[in-house]
């Protein structure tokens, strides 16, 4: 197992950010920038919603070597319109750029568009008709939320949160909604209607490598870290979540995180990750801070 980017000191680091405008009843504009000591990407989308169609993309190199990063990238990113957020989408991306140096980093960065689109939900008045009202701040709004989430976004057993076993956790504890309507009803016009950044770093120690991926935004504040040994071998595994979108249930998905230590970890990780800390027991957004850490490494097959 080795790092495999070239690196200058002890440290990696890599950043995202993002923010969504509303531009119109079913249409959103994301801009994100991802960078780190090799490049800065900035890339534009509008998104048609409820089916989170790309309509239009644009990508600019803010920073980067041509031989590593070919600027030929940004222009061929827009021939990603018409992709569609879920299955598929990966395929899509790699069809419009092909396989010119940088192209990996385009792409990783296109999932990190992705992933953040899809929190801003354009909730029509026919589609909250279906739905009780409830007063906010209470486990029963809560739950209301719940059920409109899986219904919007198909999210029934995505994760432990939206798993149909959930839903009687809500009649047995106190749960409280983590953001607010203004997130599923924003109007034309609203600006940073969501904002995401993310972090994720690796330190190299005499032993292997300090693995950490942090995420915060309007609706998460979640970190997960993990030591690494150069054999591949999982320590001092933990993860902690201070904003969640369901207080309540979403912490208990973090409970399952140590239970990564003593893994030996394979070229098969993203299917040790989630068998672990994804799927309906777990947690999506474990899942995927892990998987993104475990990308920057080759394993041997």
């Amino acid at each position: 197992m080795r790092f495999s980017i070239p690196l200058i000191s002890s440290s990696y680091l890599r950043t995202f950010e993002a923010e969504i405008d509303v531009t119109a009843e079913n249409e959103i504009f994301v801009r994100g920038v991802m960078s780190d000591h090799r490049f800065a990407f900035e890339h534009t989308w509008r998104v048609r919603t409820p089916d989170y169609e790309v309509l239009e993309a644009t990508a600019t190199q803010i920073a980067g070597n041509p031989a590593e990063f070919n600027p030929e990238l940004c222009h061929r990113y827009a021939n990603i319109a018409g992709v569609k957020i879920g299955r598929g989408f990966s395929k899509g991306i790699v069809a419009a750029l092909g396989d010119l140096p940088g192209a990996k980093e385009h792409r990783l960065m296109a999932i990190e568009m992705a992933r953040a689109g899809q929190q801003v939900y354009q909730y029509k008045p026919e589609f909250e008709a279906q739905f009780p009202f409830a007063e906010s701040g209470t486990t029963e709004a809560a739950y209301i939320a719940w059920e409109k989430d899986r219904a919007y976004m198909n999210l029934a057993n995505s994760c432990f949160a939206y798993r149909d076993e959930s839903a009687a956790l809500f009649a047995e504890k106190e749960v409280v909604c983590g953001f607010d309507s203004g997130l599923t009803r924003p109007k034309p016009g609203d600006k940073r209607v969501f904002w995401r950044t993310k972090t994720l770093s690796v330190q190299l120690t005499n032993n292997g490598y300090e693995c950490e991926s942090f995420m915060q935004d309007r609706i998460h504040d979640i970190k997960i870290s993990f030591n690494l040994s150069r054999e591949g071998l999982i320590s001092n595994a933990q993860s902690r979540g201070l904003r969640l979108p369901y207080h309540g249930i979403c912490e208990d998905a973090h409970l399952r995180t140590p239970g990564l230590n003593g893994l030996q970890v394979t070229a098969e990780f993203i299917r040790q990750f989630a068998d672990q800390v994804g799927g309906a027991s777990g947690c999506t957004h474990l899942f995927d801070l892990s998987i993104d850490c475990l990308r920057l490494f080759s394993f041997e097959e």
